[in-house]
């Protein structure tokens, strides 16, 4: 993430339970997505947690709700921006 030029977040995402569609094919699904720099299958709560790269915050809430809204089996989404990269 280059400084002022973009805006990046991490986006904690839970799963359906009992859905048809299990965390892999959902992070599978996301990682096909335009802005997306990273995808975690991680332990816990959320178990899939991606980083995005975006111009701004009109470009980010568009993300949210417009691509991540229509991937099938997300239940629900934290959304977190990061201030800054110490390392």
């Amino acid at each position: 993430m280059e400084a002022n030029s973009t805006l990046g977040a991490l986006i904690y995402i839970k799963v359906a339970e009992g859905g048809k569609v299990s965390p892999l094919e959902v992070a599978s699904d996301i990682s096909k997505l335009d802005s997306v720099e990273e995808v975690f299958l991680v332990s816990g709560e959320w178990p899939i947690i991606i980083r995005v790269t975006c111009k701004d915050m009109i470009e980010l809430s568009d993300f949210v709700i417009s691509k991540l809204g229509a991937v099938k089996g997300i239940e629900k989404t934290d959304t977190v921006i990061i201030m800054d990269k110490i390392k």
